[in-house]
């Protein structure tokens, strides 16, 4: 894969140490005239997000409105997320598997939430970031949940019942197998992940 090339003024915003509210307009005025219009845009963006570390109040809004717009409303199928743009989407903000970012977490759970239908790699992918947290400590969210107990925590079912509202969109209760085994791992049932419950 060929390296990405930021034309001007993005290569210059994506050279700051800080992002501003100018620089957003400077990108909605000049940059993404169109909102973003292609995989490239929206690598670009993804780029610009990451290569700055301090970042204003209005980048989160801008950066899921911006990023969320294109993935789920203009890329096939509108409305919802298949197979490839969930890969594109799961390759683009983690390492790994991983996510590291509050921010592109923020982007996944908010794509998870008002998208009409969500494959079952998307729901597993989001539940894993919850395992992951729970069971091995690693991720953003297991500096954001509250608790370095393993177990269920308050804010973990919360994220759980935003992907489980988004499987019963897409498929009612008809779970798939591999969200069954996701669940059983982080033990939804028990409020014990797999690994640490005592066998009755």
């Amino acid at each position: 894969m060929g390296e990405l090339r930021l034309s001007y003024p993005a290569c210059v915003i994506a050279g700051k140490m800080r992002l501003t509210a100018e620089d957003i307009d400077i990108l909605r005025e000049h940059v993404f005239v169109q909102g973003l219009t292609s995989s490239q845009d929206a690598m670009i963006l993804l780029a610009i997000n990451t290569s700055c570390g301090e970042k204003c109040p209005e980048w989160h809004h801008y950066f899921i409105d911006t990023m969320t717009n294109f993935i789920v409303r203009t890329c096939y199928p509108q409305g919802a997320m298949d197979e490839w743009n969930a890969d594109w989407l799961i390759a683009m903000i983690s390492t790994r598997g991983v996510v590291n970012s509050r921010i592109e977490l923020d982007l996944l759970f908010h794509i998870v939430d008002i998208s009409s239908h969500i494959p079952d790699s998307l729901s597993i992918f989001a539940l894993e970031q919850i395992r992951l947290a729970m069971t091995e400590d690693i991720g953003i969210w297991a500096s954001l949940r509250g608790s370095r107990q393993h177990g269920l925590q308050v804010a973990d079912i919360h994220l759980i019942s935003r992907v489980m509202s988004a499987i019963a969109r897409s498929r009612g209760a008809d779970l798939s197998e591999r969200e069954r085994r996701m669940l059983h791992q982080i033990g939804i049932m028990t409020g014990v992940p797999s690994e640490h419950a005592v066998a009755a």
